[in-house]
C-alpha cells in the first residue's frame, strides 16, 4: 500500500503493520524563515528511519495550495528551495518533486482546443511556474500533483515527466500517464490518504527514494532507441537517436544519419521511450 500524509505522524511499526511500502511526504516553505512552521515537512531523521525500515519516500512541494498560479517568479523560488531542501535531506539525484496544483485550476484560454499544442496557453501562469522550475535544470525530476486537467496540461506541455493525480477536480477522468493516483478511499492509517500506483508495468520509477536500479531495455542484443519528442521538457534539446543493449542501463549516441542508416541496415529492432525512461537509463 502507498499512502501520503502531512501533519500526521504514523509510527514505523504502524506503517509496517498495514503493509505500507512507500509514503508521500512534503517539502516547501513550511518552517523557513518568515514562514509559519506547522511541522508538515519531512525531516532528515524521519527520511532516514523510513528508508531503514524499507519504506520508500516520494515528495510533494506545497506550502499554499495555489502557488503555481503566481507564475514564473514563484516557480523560480520554489524550484531553488526544492533543490536546497533535497540536498539537506541527502536525497539522491533523479528523484522527483511533485509540485502541487492543489486547487481546481481554471482554463486560462477556454477558446483554445484542449490539445498538447495549446497546453501552455490553457495553463496560463501555471505554465510559467513550471517553465521557471524546468529552466533551473536541477538534478531532480519535475512532477506535477493535481486534478485531471492540471496533470494533463502540464504533461502535455512537456513541463513534467511524472504525474500524481488526485480524484479531486478530475470528474472521473484519469490521465493514462499518471504514475500515482490518489483515491477517496479511507485509509487504515489515521491521517493519511491512499495512493494507488498506476502504469506499474510501464514505470517502476515514480520518483521515489531510494532510486530504482536501471532496467535493461532488453535482455540481450542491440536496439535502436528514440525518445518521444512530446515528453522532452521545455528547454531541453531533443536527445536524438541512441543504441542500447549488451550492457544494461547504458546508451550509446548515434552521432549522424549515416551511422544510423548503417545500424538500420542490420535490421536492429527499434523502440520509442519517454524522456523519463531515457534519463533512468543514463541519458542527459
Amino acid at each position: 500500500m502507498i499512502i501520503d500524509y502531512s501533519l500526521a505522524r504514523p509510527t514505523i511499526a504502524e506503517l509496517k503493520a498495514h503493509g505500507v511500502t512507500a509514503v508521500g511526504r512534503y517539502i516547501g516553505w513550511d518552517g523557513e524563515p518568515g514562514y509559519q512552521n506547522t511541522g508538515k515537512n519531512i525531516t532528515k531523521p524521519e527520511a532516514k528511519a523510513l528508508l531503514a525500515a524499507g519504506i520508500s519516500v516520494f515528495l510533494a512541494f506545497e506550502y499554499v495550495t495555489d502557488a503555481a498560479a503566481r507564475g514564473a517568479a514563484q516557480g523560480h523560488a520554489d524550484g531553488q528551495l526544492a533543490a536546497s531542501q533535497l540536498a539537506g535531506l541527502g536525497a539522491p539525484p533523479g528523484m522527483a518533486v511533485y509540485f502541487a496544483c492543489d486547487w481546481d485550476i481554471p482554463d486560462y484560454s477556454p477558446s483554445l482546443p484542449d490539445t498538447p499544442a495549446s497546453a501552455i496557453g490553457k495553463l496560463g501562469p501555471v505554465g510559467q511556474y513550471f517553465t521557471a522550475i524546468n529552466n533551473l535544470r536541477y538534478p531532480f525530476a519535475v512532477g506535477v500533483y493535481g486534478g485531471y486537467y492540471a496533470v494533463k496540461r502540464v504533461m502535455d506541455a512537456g513541463l513534467a515527466t511524472l504525474g500524481w493525480q488526485t480524484i479531486a477536480w478530475s470528474g472521473g477522468q484519469l490521465d493514462p500517464r499518471a504514475t500515482i493516483y490518489q483515491t477517496a478511499a479511507s485509509s487504515p492509517v489515521y491521517g493519511t490518504d491512499v495512493d494507488i500506483r498506476e502504469n506499474a508495468a510501464l514505470q517502476e520509477d515514480f520518483g521515489q527514494w531510494p532510486r530504482p536500479a536501471p532496467q535493461p531495455i532488453q535482455e540481450s542484443g542491440m536496439i535502436i532507441i528514440t525518445v518521444d519528442t512530446k515528453t522532452v521538457p521545455v528547454g531541453k534539446a531533443w536527445p536524438g537517436i541512441f543504441l542500447g543493449g549488451y550492457v544494461p542501463g547504458e546508451l550509446w549516441h548515434i552521432p549522424d544519419q549515416a551511422t544510423l542508416q548503417a545500424y538500420e541496415a542490420l535490421s536492429l529492432p527499434a523502440k520509442t521511450i519517454s524522456y523519463a525512461q531515457y534519463v533512468l537509463l543514463g541519458g542527459k
